[in-house]
């Protein structure tokens, strides 16, 4: 069997298809008259959350309506993942990030955007401005050169920290903390009797959930998850060595039920005021500073932790769009569109207009985002475009390895294999199962991975 075969068989037995119905207008074809109804999905993080209020408030075409459902972000990956790999319409607009975009563009679950791009007129490719777009975010959603998603916000990783806690405690925080120092730094920070806890990072189990943080550690630790033949590499001193510091971060200075925090109970418990550091993504700063966060203007940033890499090991992704090629002729022009107006300069400029704060604007896709006043001067602006520069895709450990990507392997069988491992990760955290356990039961399900993909 061919290996885009095996891997189309494995995710059409990992999901299950969820046809949502949406309520709205009639869904037209493109052959006669009556409106063009384009469903979206989004995941459901705050820049997310606003393009979908702003959208409902000032987008408007005549002929078409948007509908745009918010979905928890496991859930997304699961219903997009079922509807592109089956030949799905439900959603004319696949809301991803690069893993999806290089895997599916090559197996044909994307229009190729190109052709898009070409019939465009000179007015209004001028005022989209493609070249605007941040190149690395682009790159990331091609295959031979050309385009198959719009990048519609990026991010990388960096630590956020509550300057005021830290100067309670008589604390500094390092420019380039390593993991040993966090950890230290977070245990005197926790203080469970008065309410203030250490350190937050994401706990719920999923390859883009812990996945993304937890990848980063290995990475700093020198870790990685193959070799150049293909052999798994858990079972190493480097990979126990992570796993042994997100355990005790977490159990020992971290959220009580670890388990259930996403990104979004993160922020929530950093906006209280009640907790002294954060890992996670730039583009989660922004509600940190947003009206009504307990921490506005009281947060620090400062580069990804590094350990045994004397380099900054942060993520790189985005959230970004494409087509579904099985969509009406109709419904993919209107989506088009609609992806034109969201990742415009426009659309930007709108949310600085809407919010100073830049908690509603998409960071990371556009240069000229940062030459905004209102943007420009956001505390952490200038740390997010440090740790974007500083990321290498292409390099994402010490020893050399046959993949590329930073907080996830750019390979199909990877949400099914890193969903795995932080499941078992999630055991080992709250003593279901040992180190020992946890590192055999991921290795082995790495080394499946070799041999059912056909890269051994």
């Amino acid at each position: 069997m061919k290996k885009n075969q095996k891997v189309l068989t494995i995710l059409l037995c990992l999901f299950i298809a969820v046809i949502p119905v949406f309520a709205g207008g009639q869904q037209e074809d493109g052959s006669g008259g009556g409106t063009v109804v384009v469903n979206i999905a989004l995941p459901n993080n705050p820049i997310n959350q606003a393009l979908e209020r702003i959208a409902r408030d000032n987008y408007s075409v005549d002929g078409v309506e948007i509908q745009i459902a918010v979905l928890p972000e496991n859930d997304l990956r699961q219903k997009l993942t079922t509807e592109a790999s089956t030949g799905g319409d439900t959603y004319d607009i696949f809301v991803i990030g690069p893993y999806e975009a290089t895997n599916w563009a090559k197996f044909g679950w994307l229009e190729n955007l190109e052709p898009y791009f070409d019939m465009l007129s000179s007015d209004k490719a001028s005022w989209y401005d493609r070249d605007d777009l941040i190149q690395g975010m682009v790159g990331s959603l091609s295959l031979d050169g050309d385009s198959y998603a719009l990048p519609f916000y990026g991010e990388s990783s960096f630590i956020m920290y509550n300057k005021e806690l830290f100067e309670h405690n008589g604390l500094t925080m390092p420019d380039e903390p390593t993991w040993d120092e966090i950890y230290e730094l977070a245990k005197k920070i926790h203080d469970p009797a008065n309410g203030i806890v250490g350190m937050t990072m994401r706990g719920a189990p999923g390859w883009g959930m812990s996945g993304a943080p937890f990848v980063t550690i290995v990475n700093a630790f020198g870790g990685r998850f193959y070799d150049m033949k293909w052999n798994a590499t858990i079972d190493t001193p480097e990979q126990r060595a992570a796993w042994q510091m997100y355990k005790k971060i977490l159990r020992e200075a971290g959220q009580e039920d670890i388990l259930s925090y996403t990104y979004n109970e993160c922020i929530a418990l950093m906006q209280s005021g009640k907790c002294g550091i954060y890992y996670d993504a730039t583009s989660i700063a922004p509600p940190l500073e947003s009206d009504g966060s307990a921490v506005q203007g009281k947060m620090g940033y400062v580069m990804p932790p590094h350990q045994k890499m004397q380099t900054n090991t942060a993520w790189l992704w985005n959230w970004a769009m494409g087509i579904n090629p099985n969509s009406s002729k109709a419904k993919k022009e209107a989506a088009f569109d609609f992806m034109l107006w969201a990742t415009s300069k426009d659309y930007i400029k709108m949310t600085t207009e809407l919010d100073p704060s830049g908690s509603l604007t998409p960071p990371a896709s556009r240069s000229s985002t940062y030459e905004l006043e209102a943007y420009k001067s956001a505390p952490y602006a200038e740390m997010t475009l440090k740790t974007l520069e500083s990321t290498d895709f292409t390099k994402p450990t010490l020893q050399p390895v046959p993949y590329v990507g930073l907080q996830y392997i750019a390979i199909p069988e990877f949400a099914d294999a890193g969903t795995k491992m932080t499941q078992y990760l999630a055991d080992y955290v709250v003593d279901k199962i040992t180190l020992d356990e946890a590192i055999r039961k991921t290795e082995d399900v790495f080394n499946q991975v070799a041999e059912d993909g056909g890269y051994r």
